[in-house]
């Protein structure tokens, strides 16, 4: 008779849960029912991620539209094709690229933290992101450098559309994202593929080129503008003001007839005032530029140097994070209208056309048709 063999009961146990995997048709061990369950709960928003869901939904319809509209104005009215207006085109045409292409992929991923695109859309949004953000703030850069040399040193620099556009293809070419290539695995995830050590050079090297480099020369060239601009002896103003007094008195404060035309001191005036505008609405958008980039770039680092847990309060931050650089781009046009007259007139006139347009066709047919009519009775009559 053959001896049974020795099982003890830990044997026993094993193979009994090595049985039970064999039997189980998903990683948790549940019924299909119970599992897809799991799943939707996983997948779904619930409240606070329906608020996100809102908020990105808010910021895609205004940069859509908004950026839209500051191209639109800048190409129909002549007037408005300057420098920097040029420059703003530029910039905005980054912004809605970031919200078309990088907005909807991006929320999708952050409320279900699946990636459901594929590999192809993985590269597309991972370099648009990247690349266009390079250049939204490449731009902002040459903005306030032009602005800088222009007011400052305006004797020794001379801004024309042709030295945009060359710095424009100069900022299009020197994208971090266009010599910075990322691998990416995709199943579930769109990540970069390398190193934690890689992972954190790439961020601060970022961080250094494309926020606290350009952050330091933008206030650094708005400061000196501020200080030329507003100071009591701006080149032109001190005229102005002797001359506009001396009109009062009638004479130029020496004794004698003023000989400066008052259309001059209307003219010098309203230069110094445009240019004050600009100053202020340029750096409004650096200003919003800072506050919206700071906390992405804050969590990067101490993520990377203290550690942060994956916790409620962390994670929602990092949300918040992510909107608020899609809210910079939307927010751009807001400022542009609210603190420039012609771009505000521009886009009155865009929304009028559009709501107003089909009507006004409709008249203008009928206008048309009644001519028409009007002219063929004349001809019938003088016949």
């Amino acid at each position: 008779m053959t001896d049974l063999p020795d099982f003890s009961s830990d044997d026993l146990a094993l193979s009994n849960d090595s049985d039970a995997l064999a039997n189980c048709s998903n990683a948790y061990c549940v019924s299909d029912d119970e599992y897809l369950e799991m799943m939707e709960d996983f997948i779904f928003p619930n409240s606070y991620e329906w608020v996100l869901i809102v908020m990105h939904t808010f910021a895609f319809t205004v940069g859509i539209v908004g950026n839209f509209l500051v191209g639109l104005a800048v190409y129909r009215n002549q007037s408005m094709q300057t420098v920097t207006n040029f420059f703003i085109v530029n910039l905005a045409l980054a912004d809605f690229l970031v919200i078309l292409v990088c907005l909807p992929p991006t929320v999708l991923w952050d409320v279900t933290e699946t990636w459901f695109f594929g590999s192809v859309l993985c590269k597309i949004v991972v370099y648009t992101q990247t690349a266009s953000i390079s250049v939204s703030v490449l731009t902002l850069t040459f903005i306030s450098l032009d602005r800088y040399y222009a007011i400052c040193h305006p004797l020794t620099f001379s801004s024309t559309t042709a030295k945009a556009k060359t710095a424009i293809l100069v900022v299009l070419e020197t994208r971090p994202g266009r010599v910075l290539p990322i691998e990416t695995v995709y199943f579930t995830d769109c990540k970069p593929l390398w190193e934690e050590s890689s992972q954190k050079t790439y961020t601060f090297v970022l961080m250094t080129l494309l926020y606290i480099i350009p952050f330091l020369l933008m206030s650094f060239a708005y400061y000196k503008i501020v200080r030329v601009l507003w100071k009591k002896d701006i080149p032109g103003s001190s005229e102005v003001r002797k001359t506009k007094k001396s009109f009062k008195n009638g004479d130029d404060g020496t004794g004698k007839k003023s000989l400066m035309p008052q259309g001059q001191i209307s003219s010098t005036q309203a230069q110094i005032n445009s240019r004050r505008k600009a100053a202020k609405m340029l750096i409004a958008v650096v200003v919003m530029f800072g506050i919206c980039y700071f906390p992405v770039h804050l969590l990067n680092v101490l993520r990377y140097t203290v550690g942060l847990e994956t916790t409620h309060i962390t994670v929602t931050v990092s949300l918040l994070s992510h909107w608020l650089c899609y809210a910079n781009s939307a927010m751009n046009p807001v400022i542009y209208n609210f603190m420039s007259g012609k771009f505000r007139q521009e886009f009155k006139r865009a929304c009028l056309c559009f709501c107003g347009g089909s009507k006004r066709l409709h008249q203008r047919s009928n206008v048309t048709t009644a001519r028409a009519h009007f002219n063929a009775q004349n001809n019938h009559n003088n016949r």
